[in-house]
């Protein structure tokens, strides 16, 4: 005789029966949290200790052999009653992380599941006549359709929530929810645990586990990996480090969610493909909104498409066509990123989004290429600042001459800047060491920071080379507004510039 009884309905007294685990499920969804509907059934013990009964387990040798003519046997027998009572009219049923699309099918997995359960009791104790009995109770969710499945848990070691994705993507919107259901969850049950979760219409848990704690964290979204983890960082703490210049996280290639940062910096050549037009335009339209949402109150920086003609893999040439110059002769590769910046903007009203024009080589480019965003309704304002991406010498040589023609900012790409100084080509791995001869790059940057503080021009400094201990001193001693940094260096970038100013202000003062 098995017992079902949907999620709900479930009590203390049920404890014995279902489980204190399940219990704590349906104390979850009376609260009010978003519960998947569903039963939760129990294993026909009687059943199952007749058919063991007839089979031999004494030795360990045939106790796969029996268990495969145990499971045949249990799959004839018919889907019980009360089973298809509770399950009438249901199209799609969610159980073991699998999606099922009938009664008999979930009666052969809860079958399947228990037979596992019995096979691992026989190998440690042997058969005895209690086998059967208090065999954990299975959660059977009615679904429609399920666009993710996972599961998240609050690691105190990381003082974090992990997010593990078995299924499908998750939007930064649902991140945040899941984030704030487990916080909240382990408050009402006043004990952490692991809780599962799917994505059908909306974020719903769908089972409660022991928490186990686990040193071993990795932080990837939006990879091919299975399953994804995500940290998401909680609320800075009291003893966060604090300061001055701002942390900009670069959303390009992920999309990791840090609310210990004052912004996001986007690269739309490293998501816009001109060889899978129609899918990466939605990559990107979804990378802007999802971004500009979720950190609603801080500014969010989209570079315009910097692609180098005849390179691959994102890879950018010193001499090609490419930055400003690509983008006023290719309306294929102008089109799609402005028409995904004026959707945001425009269709979703998301105002805290400003352009960065890439890779200028003169101050007519930069003209030229503000008129042509002028066309598309894009144009310098309160609620959108146009920045300039600062590549080659040229730039600060003719600084003064680019800020009478109007811009709100600029982005140092210093990796751009050292490799034309020095004379080596960044995409040859070869000649990276020349990037640590950082005393020239600093020596030609002096004046033109100079000239961007007397302006009151704000600078942000990107790349490699910006946390290099001899360049950060320097971009903080010169008043850099932010740093753009990669999702494994945004955690420690807001202590290393703390200690940094930290540093300097004292060394002024001694």
């Amino acid at each position: 005789m098995i017992e079902i009884l949907p999620i709900k309905l479930l009590t203390d007294e049920d404890g014995l029966i279902f489980g204190s685990l399940n219990i704590n499920l349906a104390k979850l969804a009376r609260m009010g949290f978003p519960v998947a509907p569903g039963v939760v059934i129990t294993a026909p013990e009687f059943k199952l200790k007749t058919v063991l009964e007839h089979y031999d387990f004494g030795a360990k040798e045939i106790i796969e052999q029996s268990l495969t003519l145990v499971k045949k046997e249990l799959a004839s027998i018919p889907i019980p009653l009360q089973l298809q009572k509770e399950t009438k009219g249901v199209k799609y049923f969610f159980l073991n992380d699998e999606v099922k699309s009938s009664a008999k099918q979930v009666w052969q997995v809860l079958i399947a599941i228990w037979l596992d359960e019995i096979k691992k009791r026989l190998w440690k104790d042997g058969f005895y006549p209690g086998i059967t009995q208090n065999l954990d109770a299975q959660v059977v969710i009615f679904i429609k359709k399920i666009d993710a499945a996972g599961n998240a848990f609050f690691d105190f070691l990381q003082d974090d929530v992990i997010i593990n994705i078995k299924k499908g993507k998750l939007h930064p919107n649902d991140q945040k929810k899941i984030f704030d259901l487990v916080k909240l969850a382990n408050k009402k049950l006043f004990i952490p645990h692991d809780y599962e979760w799917i994505l059908d219409g909306g974020v719903k848990l769908v089972g409660i586990k022991p928490y186990t704690p686990d040193p071993i964290i990795t932080s990837t979204i939006g990879e091919s990996q299975s399953p994804t983890r995500i940290a998401l960082s909680q609320v800075p703490r009291n003893d966060k480090m604090n300061s001055a210049v701002k942390v900009f996280l670069d959303l390009s290639s992920s999309l990791i969610i840090d609310k210990n940062i004052d912004g996001i910096y986007i690269c739309s050549e490293k998501i816009f493909d001109l060889n899978n037009p129609t899918d990466s335009f939605e990559d990107l339209v979804f990378k802007i909104v999802e971004s500009a949402k979720t950190f609603p109150d801080s500014p969010v920086f989209l570079k315009l498409a910097d692609v180098s003609e005849g390179m691959s893999d994102g890879r950018q040439g010193m001499g090609k066509v490419r930055g400003a110059l690509r983008l006023l002769h290719q309306k294929s590769l102008f089109d799609p990123v402005t028409d995904a910046l004026s959707f945001a903007r425009h269709k979703k009203g998301l105002t805290n989004i400003h352009i960065v024009i890439p890779f200028i080589r003169g101050v007519q480019e930069l003209l030229q290429l503000k008129r042509e965003l002028a066309t598309k309704k894009l144009m310098r304002k309160n609620s959108l600042q146009i920045w300039m991406e600062v590549c080659i010498p040229e730039n600060i040589i003719n600084l003064e001459d680019y800020l009478i023609a109007g811009v709100d900012g600029v982005v140092l790409n210093l990796d751009e800047l050292i490799s034309f100084l020095n004379g080596f080509d960044k995409t040859c791995d070869e000649m990276t060491f020349y990037k640590k001869e950082v005393t020239g790059l600093l020596k030609f940057l002096d004046d033109g920071l100079k000239l961007l503080h007397k302006s009151k021009v704000r600078f942000l400094a990107y790349g490699s080379l910006t946390l290099h201990p001899q360049v950060l001193d320097f971009l903080v001693e010169k008043g850099v507004y932010g740093v753009v940094a990669e999702k494994y260096e945004a955690p420690s970038a807001k202590d290393l510039l703390y200690q940094t100013e930290k540093r300097i202000i004292l060394g002024r003062s001694a």
